[in-house]
């Protein structure tokens, strides 16, 4: 923990599910009212998340704070009030294409598209469709994915599967589309997105409309898409429960989600 520096820092970025929330998809009440505090105290909590922006707006409204959010991993950023700030999307070539080789390589993969606060999926019934529905309490969209269900722009498609599936999927993709940015979220989540888009990206946005330098953020996560977030912030703190790669990627280790190990850093950095 020597490397915290108390007192320097002047923005908080989060990633929300397995670092802000704990395994029963709640935020702590202690950690509620700490982060309230650094609201308070003009210090902004943003919420980083591979999340579309109605999955996070509740969560951002719940533990009190009016700041920007970044949706999608860095694909979109959006303000206070919810409007664009930042937008990286595949266009509908691009999201036609990645579709179809999907659906032929991996046919019994759960695909979904994302843009803006639409999500398109085939079939609603579907296990992991429903799965994703009760986690997010978000209704998708039923759309057949014909020529005209691929005829919009996309923020991210997001490929659900058994984690053999999804570890063939991701080589396969790597490989196909070097110019699009794939990873792993989790086992089971696969995230396809522009290469443009990244949660560090992301922040650079934001660091120059709070007029914070980079060595003054901190940034919390515990997956894969949440590496150059830590990299990039001044103190990137995993949590422990994150993968031995991002523990290494970070400055420091936390206390795992269901301890608290957030608000645990802000009481020590604030």
């Amino acid at each position: 923990m020597d490397r915290i520096k108390k007192g320097n820092y002047k923005a908080v970025f989060t990633d929300i599910d397995g670092t802000l929330l704990n395994t029963s998809h709640q935020v702590p009440k202690a950690s509620k009212e700490r982060i309230r505090q650094l609201d308070g105290q003009g210090i902004p909590f943003v919420l980083v998340s591979a999340r579309m922006p109605k999955g996070m707006i509740g969560i951002r409204d719940e533990i009190g704070v009016r700041a920007p959010m970044v949706c999608y991993s860095g694909a979109l950023v959006v303000d206070a009030d919810g409007r664009a700030m930042a937008s990286s999307v595949l266009d509908e070539k691009e999201t036609k294409a990645l579709c179809m080789y999907i659906k032929q390589e991996e046919p019994e993969v759960s695909l979904n598209l994302y843009y803006e606060d639409s999500w398109r999926v085939e079939d609603k019934k579907e296990y992991w469709v429903k799965q994703e529905m009760d986690i997010t309490q978000i209704e998708a969209e039923e759309i057949p994915f014909t020529d005209e269900g691929f005829s919009r722009k996309t923020h991210k498609i997001l490929c659900m599967g058994e984690a053999d599936q999804i570890d063939r999927l991701e080589k396969n993709l790597v490989q196909e589309f070097p110019e699009i940015r794939i990873y792993k979220s989790k086992d089971t989540y696969l995230e396809v997105m522009p290469m443009a888009a990244s949660k560090s990206a992301a922040i650079r946005i934001l660091e120059d409309i709070f007029s914070v330098q980079r060595e003054e953020i901190i940034a919390f996560g515990d997956g894969h898409n949440d590496i150059d977030m830590l990299q990039y912030a001044g103190l990137g703190v995993a949590m422990g429960n994150a993968s031995v790669e991002v523990k290494e990627a970070a400055d420091i280790v936390t206390k795992r989600n269901d301890e608290e190990g957030l608000r645990y850093i802000l009481d020590r950095a604030f």
